[in-house]
């Protein structure tokens, strides 16, 4: 019942209303009995001396007979009785022994009396079980106490009217009561109404949702109270608000972040994995940020060894390894984690997948090593022959036969070199290429002119396949061109002789492709992913005898993708191979 604060006030205001009432009761009945008593009293006394005097004038001697006594109480609306001196003089020294003491005369009213003094008490009489007040009046004659005069009077009409006013005022407090009752209802409900409301509203904050406002209808507390508590969800919600909205970039930038980051507790457990490091170790790619891997340890054996050292030393530490899966090369990062207070509560590690890193610092390796075996090839051989012929260790008839060898291996250096400078232009994109419309089967002609002696010498037939409405195509002419002589040199040079070689163009998708394909040895599967790469020859003895430099196909590769197209190629051992290049076409007008 007293569970809530309606009940409580509620029982406060009734509990205090009935103790005021109770109080008042008490307190007006005590009040208007003791006046009433007061009032009879006096009234008793003043008959009981106006009698006495009454007596002392007309008996100078002695007091009156029994008969005059029997004539006051008629007259009086009280019993009268008289005593003399003697009488009281025995009571005053409480020597009345045989005789019955007088009512209720002590020996202390007794001497009150004899010294002239009026008495008067309230008790009951012995015969008659109620309230009677009695009151004692000296008779003096002549200057001296001659006797007493006694008057008693019941209270029965004093009690009944105290009764009536209790009953009185016990009727009208029930109506007071029920007003109280019904005051305090309201009051109650005003207080409690609203802090009911607060206290919902708190409870939905707490849930999350801080856009609670309390209707304010009062001035009071309750109503500054509201006021304040608008504010302060107001105040909530912006700064939830700009929490979550900085939580969120953090989490944005973590998950988007080309770095994997870990974090772990003291303990060495996870706290924080975002997309990347998920991958990274090999953990899936829907892990979550904090949630799905949170408390457990770090996966990679290494990565966890490496972050316990930070958290014993407090230290920063970084480590290139392969992890547990040995695909990938990590580098890792590791810093401990402390409080503003300086206490250490855990470790953060920062993983960068250098994978391509090496693959290119690999690649550049062997293109070095690739350059300087390509170059040392006809320099040796030429510096072997220029010596011989300065040391005149070669016959003079033999000359022209060496002087030829050490022209074709300088025309072959001069090639290599560059091919090697026109590769790196194109990667580098500073070359500005000037793009311009180009018919493609006009260009294939032209290709085909300038190669037809190495066509007749490897006795070799090429057929083309061109559409007759074929679209114009977006490039560079003398870099397409040089795309179309290095794959039609290839296939030329690979192709058996009195073979065949395919060339054929089609549209697709707003696309034009020229694919050219031979009927050459092909290409063994393992090399097909290497194919486009700087140097790499599936028969490099038989490249280099066909006077190749291994830079064609790079270079193929890299004017189409100048060009915002692609390259492929298909090859079945002992069947040929077929490569081609995607460029964008120039649309048709309607």
């Amino acid at each position: 019942m007293f569970k809530n604060l309606f009940s409580k006030l509620m029982s406060t205001y009734i509990a205090i209303t009935l103790v005021t009432l109770l109080v008042l009761g008490m307190a007006m009945s005590y009040l208007l009995g003791d006046y009433y008593y007061s009032a009879k009293e006096a009234e008793l006394l003043n008959k009981g001396r106006e009698v006495a005097q009454i007596i002392a004038e007309n008996n100078e001697q002695n007091l009156p007979a029994d008969e005059v006594v029997d004539t006051l109480n008629r007259l009086l609306d009280s019993r009268v009785v008289m005593i003399d001196r003697d009488y009281l003089t025995l009571i005053a020294r409480n020597k009345f022994v045989n005789i019955p003491r007088m009512y209720w005369l002590e020996p202390s009213d007794a001497k009150m009396l004899l010294q002239g003094d009026s008495v008067s008490r309230r008790g009951h009489t012995s015969r008659v079980e109620q309230l009677v007040i009695f009151a004692a009046v000296p008779v003096q004659i002549n200057s001296e106490v001659a006797g007493a005069l006694f008057l008693s009077a019941p209270l029965a009409d004093v009690t009944d009217a105290v009764e009536a006013v209790r009953s009185l005022i016990f009727y009208a407090a029930i109506p007071a009561l029920l007003l109280a009752a019904l005051l305090g209802l309201y009051s109650s409900r005003s207080i409690a109404r609203p802090l009911r409301r607060l206290s919902e509203a708190t409870v939905q904050i707490a849930a999350g949702d801080y856009r609670q406002q309390i209707e304010i209808k009062s001035n009071d507390e309750i109503g500054h109270l509201a006021q304040n508590f608008n504010r302060m969800a107001m105040s909530l919600q912006e700064t939830v608000g700009a929490l979550d909205l900085e939580k969120g970039k953090i989490e944005n930038i973590l998950a988007n972040m080309a770095e994997g980051v870990v974090a772990v507790d003291s303990s060495n457990r996870l706290i924080l994995l975002n997309k990347r490091a998920t991958r990274t170790l090999g953990l899936g790619k829907s892990a979550d940020l904090t949630t799905q891997n949170y408390g457990e340890p770090v996966p990679d054996s290494q990565l966890k060894e490496l972050l316990a050292v930070a958290l014993a030393s407090g230290e920063t530490c970084s480590k290139e390894y392969t992890p547990d899966d040995g695909q990938t090369y990590l580098l890792a990062h590791v810093s401990p984690l402390a409080e503003q207070a300086g206490n250490g509560f855990g470790a953060v590690g920062v993983l960068q997948d250098i994978t391509e890193l090496k693959k290119l610092d690999q690649l550049r390796r062997d293109f070095v090593a690739n350059v300087s075996h390509e170059l040392r090839t006809p320099l040796t051989s030429v510096q072997g022959y220029v010596e011989a012929m300065l040391d005149c260790a070669i016959p003079s008839e033999d000359c022209n036969k060496y002087l030829t060898i050490i022209h074709r291996e300088t025309l072959r250096l001069n090639k290599l070199i560059y091919d090697l400078l026109d590769l790196s232009l194109i990667e580098s994109r500073k070359e500005k290429w000037d793009l311009n419309e180009i018919d493609v089967s006009e260009l294939m002609d032209q290709v085909l002119v300038k190669l037809r002696p190495l066509i007749e010498k490897q006795q070799i037939t090429v057929d083309r396949h061109f559409p007759d409405q074929l679209p114009l195509m977006l490039g560079n002419e003398d870099r397409i061109e040089q795309v179309l002589v290095n794959l039609l040199d290839n296939a030329v040079k690979f192709s058996r002789p009195g073979g065949k070689v395919v060339v054929r163009a089609q549209v697709q998708d707003d696309n034009i492709t020229v694919s050219i394909a031979d009927q050459g040895p092909g290409i063994p599967p393992e090399d097909l992913e290497h194919i486009w790469e700087r140097f790499h020859r599936v028969e490099k003895s038989r490249s280099r005898a066909l006077g190749g430099t291994g830079l064609g196909l790079a270079i193929v590769r890299q004017i189409a993708e100048a060009h915002g197209g692609a390259v492929s190629v298909q090859s079945e051992v002992g069947k040929g191979s077929t490569f081609s290049f995607t460029i964008g076409a120039l649309p048709t007008e309607t």
